[in-house]
Order: structure tokens, then C-alpha cells, then sequence
């Protein structure tokens, strides 16, 4: 082994061994294996599909492919004379595979495919004979050797991480063995034992590992699967197992496994610790603790004062006040009922306490949270009824939502009727009991038997408001904060059916309200109250309105407490402001605890890029599927689209997977110089159903220090668009408090500029320059979001067929079904601004032809500054006169020079100018010295090492190390660029 100036070595004996362990050969990096995942098993396709989904499937598949313009096939000999002369320059012998014409109001384009060596090849031309974009199958070989959307290879670069303990042996996290690891030595290959009984999860749907931190001293591995793979979920069904292996042999594993309740996950005593030792010959175990839940009792919280209120004898009354006591654990998803004394069972992810209108309320998230009370122990209710309760709304409900019911009946009808699971329309039940609840509106709903009467008033979220509702032999009524406020005529007995009675959540799954698409997009699911509801009774008498109105003055809160209960409120988690230092982080981060509470994660679930010179960030966020989401100074968020194909059940993209079985982060590459994010995830429908099993894909995210990215998309199913300028808006916010009626400005490469600006109701605005390459998205901030695309993509404003009717803004959307929404829905239009929302402004579907890749950035300025930036990654100035060096290139993918280092001392000249700037060039430089930076001359002058000059050394998919170099520096004359190995 060549003696190096940093060596630092340990050494070891076991059991007469030697064991020795070099510095320089201890590291992790990630790789690809030489294993192709069997595609049979790759994500689920339904084998069977009646013929109306399988009609949709098939409409939408046609729908993709042709996309919104109009494409119509001709031959060869059709072409213009112009159009076949360019084609034949390019082409001249490889065999013609098509010819397809795209229309639309703007222009013509011909688009011609033809077979290059195995591989689809193909051109896009105007009529003039213009090439604007060109594409070749194999061209991202490092990705997919076996072409887009036809091979075997559905893993990216980094699917694989490899452990280097010493030289020749390796601790292997591998997609061959469900990433189950194993130590590799020149004596053999050991597995480490598998601790959770799984199934194996060969083509690691829902199965990843993470490189966490990767020091001189120890490497720390996240590994993260679903045992279950018959019942999968990404919320309560996964185990994340941590493996911090250190220099000398040593593995510590931590294994936390998901359990029903959040308090048994977020108990520290719930991990299995097992200590490995790693030996030429084997694996052995030094230690193994077991999971022992501690099981300790909840702490009572601070409440309101308890305050008499009963104006009648209820004959059922939930006080919902164990939150004011110390509770052991056996208790704590209890609580009584308090007439009979009965215990009910406190369903969902946590009994979560908080204040209430008197003393403590219980919190309800919308999904799974409930109290119930089992048949046999319901009041026995006749002709004469009272409901009451006080409640907070988060947020309105999908659609009808219960406090109170004991009843079998279809919830709220989706425009009219309902529909059965395969989106067909069938009869509404009216079904039988009573329910006391909220529409998908915000509007009180009183149901007895299929009768309905409905508050004239909505309440408003955030706010205690007191609701009642009364049922005698004649009439129904239902009150708000003790006055009447609806009415119907009835008659007869109230038929109670013989099922639990429930508060907060339905029985029945129901679709929500203001679909975007067919049913068949818009599927049924189990949901109910979000938000806080205290002191509920049942009388089996119908009180006057004056009991009503008395039993609600007794327990109204001060006008502080009415309006600011004790539930969070929803802010995005923008981590905006700027950093001491650029780097990732990876984060679990916070949104509002009753959707923070539905889920498991582990403590690496999301990833936060910052930067030292702008009060930006790049947040990579569960809720949003781990989407990118490019934050400004003062949390705006703008977001984009993913891989978007059709399904059985809609749209199928990264924003079906709710729970992110799928959809997972990594980070690749994180020093001074540049951060690489890895973003993978399958485009599945809202059903979780796979159209194609080939329809995966791996983003990768190149981000400078000056708050530049490259993101480069690699789908393994096709050419799916990926690009549509969406952005956030906060709850309580609507689309025009974040972005501007000019939303869009646009500019090409010959300087020319045009403003976009949308009207009301719904006009949107053309595209009219040409070439249009660059986009700003003006959101109300100082900083802007841009977007700079390849020369010849298409940038399409729309959306005027697309606006919810519910809010006045021009633009496409909004809707609520994405970010955080746990309904399996395509689309869902927003009703009010009580959710986080998102809206659309503008696609570039044809940038699958330019490259498929697109710089994002942050601009504090006119959209003329990001002239140089555009010219220099289009048109990228050669790099010349190399010594020491061989040139690979400028790679725009990461928008870097590519140079494989023969010498620790290099150089070479990059030939720029007016129309090929250089603007903050990287250098990534290969088969480096390890461990050591460089010294670096621009143009004769030394460049110290500050924000203006950044290095990071880093390992290639082949564990050699790589110089990465980025320098701020702007420039449209010649530079000589000397790197040269540090001797200090």
C-alpha cells in the first residue's frame, strides 16, 4: 500500500487476527450493482379492470401521448423540401422510424424519429428547417444503459451503497438482497441477521437506504422498508433501521419499528440495539437489547376552568377532562362517558388532550381519530332528540363530517348522487339514525332518517363555536352559538340502527367534495372532524331554544380563548433566512401536529438545503411527496410537477403517493462547493396502482452555492411531461397574496422580454416571444423563482379551463387534493383557504425533448440579469489547451466542466465571450488525490479559498475521490484556469 502524509492507523486483535484499518480506505459511497430488478415485480398493475375503468385508462393513455396539441403522422416524402434537406444532415442513412406533425395556434413542428444503432434518435424542426430540439435514447447510458422507456434498468447511478471499512472489505447495502447488508472480506460474504420478520422486497418498491453521514471516524446508514408488502403503508408500517459503522469494525444497528400508537413509536425505549463486530471471518454479535416499551403514564395538561352546564339531564355526556389528569398507560386512549359510566375506546394515531371550553377537549385529525361507544351502551332514543357539542375546525371537512352520530347513511353527496368504488353512479341511500355534523363547506348538517336540514350560516375555522340540534314529532332544528339557524318539518320516530355510535369520524366512506375529474379519479375513503371538540350530549329530549341558548352562554369562552383555542396553526416549513454555512441538513420536519401525527418517520424523513449568501432555501418536504420546493425569503413556495402519465384512476405522478411509499429523498453530494440531491419515486395512481411497472424515476438535483440548480429528470417508462410552474399558498392565504396578476415574466437569449399578466376570471394570458427560454415567476417577495430551459422549449401559460369556482383568482386551480392531503384523489378543486392549496401558471411540456433537464434558481432582480447565466448553459464556451488533464466536456446536467485528472497539476483555457459567458463555472475533476484540495489561478492571479472559491472532494459511483470546484466569478473573456494539488 503507497504511504501517504495522512495516514492515521488503528489497529486491532481479535482472537489472534490482526485487524488493520486505514483512514484513507475508510468510506462510504453510493454505486450501482450489477443486479437488474426484476421488473414482474416493480409495483402493482391490476390484472383485471372492468370496461368502463379500463376505457378511462386507455382515453388517458391516448391523452398523454398526444398531449394538448394536435399530432397527426405523414411520411418522409411529405415533409418540406427544407425539413427533409436539415433531417438528411443529420441523418443520412440511419432508418426513418416516423414522422409526426404537432399543431398548435403558435406554430408547426415536425418531429422525426430514426434508429440509431438499436436506439430511438430523433429531431424536432420547424417548417423553416430550424432543429429546436434533438433527443437520443441512450443518451443518459449512466442511467438507463438500456434506452428510455425500452430496457431492463429501472435504478438510477446511486442505487446501491457500498461501505469501504478497509481495503478489500466492504459492508454492502445491496437492492439484490432488499438492501439486507452484508459484510464481504477475501474469506467470503455474511449476512447480517434479519431482526423484523419481512417479506423480501427484491425490486425494493418500498425499500431505500441512505447515506446519513459518512466522517473519517464512523459512516451512519439509514435503512428504511415495509415489512408487510400485502398491507403497505408509508405512514404506520415502516422500520427504519440506523447502522453506524465505525472505523475499527465496530456496527452499532438501532431498529425502530412502527407501532399503531405514536406514543409507543416516539418512546425512546422503543429501538433494538445490536452490536456487531465485523471480522475477516464473519459477523459476530457483542450485544443485543430488545425493544422494552417503557409504558409510562401521560401528564396532565393545563385546561380551562371546569364549569357547570347541564340546563336538562343528558342521557349521555362526553366532559372529554382526562386531559386534566395524570392518566397510566393502560388509560390512555380512554374516556368516559359520563352518565353510565363507560369507558370508550379513543381510536386513531394519539389521544391528543388539549384545552377546552371547559377544562381539556380532545383533538381529532380528520382521518382516523375517534371516540366510540359500542351499541349495546347507546341511549335509547325514540321520538325525542338533542345534540350538542362545541368544536373547533381545523380545517372543513372532505365533505360531511360527523361530531356526532349514530346512523347508517351515505355522507354527502359529490355534486349529486354517489358513486360505488369504480366511479359508477348509484342510488344514495338515505339510511337511518342521526347525525350531527359539518358539510365540505363549513355549513352545519342536521340528519335524522335521511331528513336534512342545513345551517344558513358557515362557521369559521379557528373558533370555538357551540352547535346544536333538536328532533321531536314535528320539527327539526339545528342551532349555532345558541341561536336557531335552520328548520325542516318532520315526522315519526327517529329508527336508530344497531351500530356503534361515533364522535368525530364516519362509519361510511364518502368522496369529497368539487372533483376536477370523473369519479373514477376521485375515490371514496373514511374521514371526519379536523380540529377540537369538547363537551357533547345527548338528551332523548328536545330542549327549547332557550335551554339552548343558555346551555351555550354557560360554557362561552372569553373572546380571546373563542378565537385563539389551543390548536397550532399550519405554517409551512420554508426554513427561510439566510445560513452560516451552505450545506443540507437532513430533517424531520413540522407542519401542524395533527398531521404531523399521522405519520412514523424516522428522524432523517426530510432534507433542507440553505445557503450563506441568500435568505433562501430548497426544501425537500414529505408533505409534498419530497418534491423540491424552491422557498423565498418570505416562505413562498414554488413547486413543480413530476413525471405525469395516465392510470386507471387518474393522473399517475409523484402527488398520488400520499404516504410516500415510494417517494423517498437522499443526499448524494454535500460540501462547500455543491449539494446533489437525489429524488426517486413511481408514478402511480391515487389507487396505488402501477400503469406500467417501468414507470419510476430518478431526479437528480445539482445546487450551487448562489442559490442555482440543475434538475435532471430520468423516467424508465416514456417521455411523461414534468414541467409545470405550480406554487403554494399558505392556509388562510389565497393565490394572489403570494404572486402577482403579472405572474410571469418570460425572455430569451437575444435579450428580448415580455410580462404575462392574467385576468379575471379566468384569462390567461399567450406566450408571443420567441424562443423564449427564461421564466420568472413573480411571487410577492423580494426574491423571485426562476426557471432557464434548454433553446427551443416551449414555455405554455393555461389553465382557463381549470379554476375553482370557489375562489376569484385567474389561474389554474387552486386545488387542496396535494400537498398533505391524505385523500385518493386526482384533483380536487379548493373551497375556501382553510388548506394549503396549490396553484398553476405555466408547462414546458416539450423540455423531454431539450434534454430533459432545467436550471432553478433565486433572482432578486430584473429577469434581463439572467441573460449571461442562459447564454453560458446554453451555449456553454469550449474548454481548451487541457495539460495534466483529460476534457470530458461541459456536462449541463450539472452544469459543470468535466476534466479526469492524469496529474495532481492541471490547466486549460475556457474560451469565452459575449455570446458564450462564463457565470459561476464548476469543475469537477476525477480521479483526484484524496484528501486533498487544490490550489487554483484564474488568469495568473491565485484565488484564495473563501465564498468566492469553494472545494469539496467527494467519491465517484466507483469510490475514487473527485474534486468538485465551483467560483463565483462572471466573465465574457478568456480565462486560464491552473489547478494544482495543495502542498501545505
Amino acid at each position: 500500500m503507497k504511504k501517504r502524509t495522512t495516514i492515521v492507523t488503528a489497529v486491532l486483535v481479535f482472537f489472534g487476527l490482526l485487524y488493520t484499518a486505514n483512514a484513507d480506505e475508510f468510506y462510504a459511497y453510493y454505486t450501482r450493482l450489477p443486479y437488474v430488478i426484476p421488473l414482474e415485480q416493480a409495483g402493482y398493475i391490476p390484472t383485471e379492470l372492468d370496461a368502463e375503468s379500463r376505457a378511462i385508462l386507455e382515453a388517458m393513455e391516448n391523452a398523454e401521448e398526444e398531449g394538448d396539441h394536435e399530432i397527426e403522422e405523414i411520411g418522409f416524402e411529405d415533409l418540406p423540401k427544407s425539413v427533409q434537406t436539415a433531417i438528411r444532415k443529420e441523418y443520412p442513412d440511419q432508418p426513418l422510424m416516423g414522422v409526426e406533425i404537432n399543431r398548435d395556434e403558435e406554430e408547426i413542428l415536425y418531429i422525426v424519429m430514426f434508429e440509431v444503432n438499436g436506439v430511438e434518435a430523433g429531431l424536432e424542426l420547424t417548417s423553416d428547417g430550424d432543429i429546436v430540439g434533438r433527443w437520443r435514447d441512450d443518451e443518459e447510458e449512466e442511467d438507463d444503459e438500456d434506452g428510455n422507456g425500452t430496457g431492463k434498468v429501472i435504478s438510477g447511478k446511486y442505487a446501491d451503497i457500498v461501505v469501504n471499512v478497509t481495503k478489500g472489505r466492504q459492508f454492502i447495502f445491496a437492492r439484490e438482497f432488499s438492501y439486507l447488508p452484508y459484510w464481504k472480506t477475501e474469506k467470503g460474504r455474511w449476512f447480517v441477521k434479519e431482526l423484523v420478520p419481512r417479506q423480501k422486497d427484491v425490486a425494493c418498491v418500498y425499500s431505500y437506504v441512505r447515506i446519513i453521514e459518512n466522517s473519517p471516524d464512523f459512516v451512519l446508514i439509514h435503512l428504511r422498508y415495509i415489512p408487510n408488502l400485502d398491507n403497505p403503508s408509508g405512514l404506520t408500517g415502516a422500520v427504519h433501521e440506523y447502522f453506524k459503522v465505525h472505523q475499527d469494525g465496530k456496527v452499532i444497528r438501532r431498529i425502530k419499528s412502527a407501532t399503531d400508537k405514536l406514543v409507543d413509536y416516539q418512546d425512546p425505549a422503543n429501538a433494538a440495539l445490536q452490536t456487531l463486530m465485523l471480522k475477516s471471518n464473519g459477523i459476530e454479535q457483542l450485544d443485543f437489547v430488545p425493544v422494552r416499551l417503557s409504558k409510562q403514564k401521560q401528564e396532565a395538561i393545563p385546561g380551562a376552568l371546569v364549569k357547570p352546564s347541564n340546563v336538562r339531564s343528558p342521557v349521555a355526556w362526553w366532559r372529554f377532562d382526562e386531559g386534566l389528569m395524570n392518566r397510566s398507560y393502560d388509560r390512555k386512549d380512554l374516556t368516559r362517558e359520563s352518565i353510565s359510566g363507560k369507558d370508550c375506546v379513543v381510536n386513531g394515531n394519539i389521544t391528543l388532550w388539549k384545552k377546552g371550553v371547559s377544562g381539556t377537549a380532545l383533538a381529532f385529525d380528520g382521518y382516523h381519530s375517534a371516540v366510540r361507544l359500542p351499541d349495546e351502551d347507546t341511549p335509547n332514543i325514540k321520538d325525542k332528540l338533542t345534540l350538542e357539542s362545541w368544536i373547533v375546525l381545523g380545517a372543513y371537512p372532505w365533505n360531511w363530517a360527523p361530531l356526532i352520530h349514530q346512523s347508517t347513511m351515505d355522507v354527502g353527496p359529490i355534486e349529486r348522487g354517489v358513486y360505488d368504488e369504480h366511479g359508477k353512479r348509484i342510488d344514495r341511500k338515505r339510511g337511518r339514525g342521526y347525525y350531527l355534523g359539518v358539510d365540505g363547506y363549513g355549513y352545519p348538517i342536521f340528519v335524522v332518517d335521511g331528513k336534512e336540514v342545513k345551517s344558513s350560516i358557515k362557521l369559521s375555522t379557528y373558533r370555538w363555536t357551540h352547535l346544536a340540534a333538536t328532533y321531536n314529532a314535528g320539527k327539526m332544528t339545528i342551532y349555532v352559538d345558541g341561536k336557531p339557524y335552520g328548520m325542516a318539518q318532520t315526522t315519526g320516530s327517529i329508527k336508530v340502527p344497531g351500530v356503534d355510535l361515533l364522535i368525530g369520524l364516519n362509519n361510511r366512506k364518502g368522496r369529497a367534495t368539487d372533483p376536477v375529474r370523473s369519479p373514477i379519479c376521485h375515490l371514496p375513503m373514511i374521514y371526519g372532524v379536523e380540529g377540537l371538540i369538547d363537551e357533547v350530549k345527548i338528551y332523548d329530549q328536545a330542549l327549547s331554544a332557550e335551554d339552548i341558548a343558555t346551555s351555550y352562554y354557560r360554557l362561552k369562552p372569553d373572546f380571546a380563548s373563542q378565537h385563539g383555542p389551543d390548536l397550532e396553526p399550519r405554517t409551512l416549513p420554508g426554513e427561510t433566512g439566510a445560513a452560516q454555512q451552505f450545506g443540507a441538513t437532513y430533517k424531520t420536519l413540522t407542519y401542524h401536529p395533527l398531521w404531523d401525527n399521522l405519520w412514523r418517520p424516522g428522524e432523517y424523513a426530510d432534507l433542507v438545503v440553505k445557503f450563506d449568501m441568500i435568505p433562501t432555501s430548497v426544501v425537500y418536504w414529505r408533505g409534498a411527496n419530497g418534491a423540491a420546493g424552491w422557498v423565498t425569503e418570505n416562505n413562498k413556495w414554488m413547486e413543480d410537477q413530476s413525471c405525469e402519465v395516465g392510470g386507471p384512476h387518474g393522473c399517475s405522478e409523484h402527488m398520488a403517493d400520499k404516504d410516500c411509499r415510494h417517494a423517498h429523498v437522499r443526499l448524494i453530494e454535500n460540501t462547500d462547493a455543491r449539494v446533489v440531491v437525489h429524488w426517486r419515486y413511481a408514478s402511480i395512481d391515487v389507487d396505488y396502482l402501477f400503469p406500467n411497472r417501468r414507470f419510476w424515476a430518478d431526479e437528480y438535483h445539482t445546487i450551487y452555492p448562489d442559490g442555482t440548480a440543475v434538475r435532471k429528470v430520468n423516467f424508465y417508462g416514456g417521455r411523461p411531461g414534468w414541467q409545470d410552474v405550480q406554487f403554494f399558498n399558505q392556509p388562510g392565504t389565497h393565490p394572489l397574496d403570494n404572486i402577482h396578476l403579472q405572474a410571469l415574466s418570460l425572455a430569451n437569449l437575444d435579450g428580448q422580454v415580455r410580462h404575462l399578466t392574467w385576468e379575471p376570471p379566468n384569462r390567461v394570458p399567450k406566450n408571443s416571444l420567441p424562443n423564449a427560454c427564461i421564466e420568472q415567476v413573480n411571487f410577492k417577495s423580494d426574491y423571485k423563482v426562476f426557471l432557464i430551459f434548454q433553446n427551443g422549449t416551449y414555455i405554455n401559460p393555461w389553465g382557463a379551463q381549470e379554476n375553482s369556482r370557489h375562489t376569484e383568482d385567474p389561474f389554474a386551480g387552486p386545488w387542496n387534493h396535494w400537498p398533505v392531503s391524505m385523500i385518493p384523489s386526482d384533483g380536487r378543486f379548493a373551497v375556501s383557504n382553510d388548506r394549503l392549496t396549490h396553484a398553476a401558471v405555466a408547462a414546458a411540456d416539450n423540455v423531454t425533448g431539450h434534454g430533459n433537464m432545467a436550471i432553478y434558481g433565486f433572482n432578486k432582480n430584473d429577469i434581463s440579469t439572467l441573460l449571461p447565466l442562459a447564454r453560458f448553459w446554453n451555449n456553454p464556451p469550449a474548454l481548451s489547451h487541457s495539460r495534466g488533464c483529460t476534457s470530458k466536456g461541459y456536462d449541463k446536467a450539472q452544469r459543470a466542466y468535466v476534466l479526469q485528472a492524469r496529474y495532481m497539476n492541471l490547466s486549460f483555457t475556457i474560451k469565452s465571450d459575449a455570446a458564450s459567458p462564463v457565470v459561476n463555472p464548476a469543475f469537477v475533476v476525477k480521479n483526484w488525490a484524496a484528501n486533498q484540495k487544490a490550489t487554483l489561478e484564474v488568469n495568473g492571479n491565485r484565488v484564495p479559498s473563501n465564498k468566492k472559491c469553494r472545494q469539496g472532494i467527494v467519491r465517484d459511483t466507483d469510490g475514487k475521490p473527485m474534486l468538485i470546484v465551483w467560483l463565483k466569478i462572471q466573465s465574457n473573456e478568456h480565462m486560464d484556469v491552473v489547478i494544482s494539488a495543495n502542498s501545505n
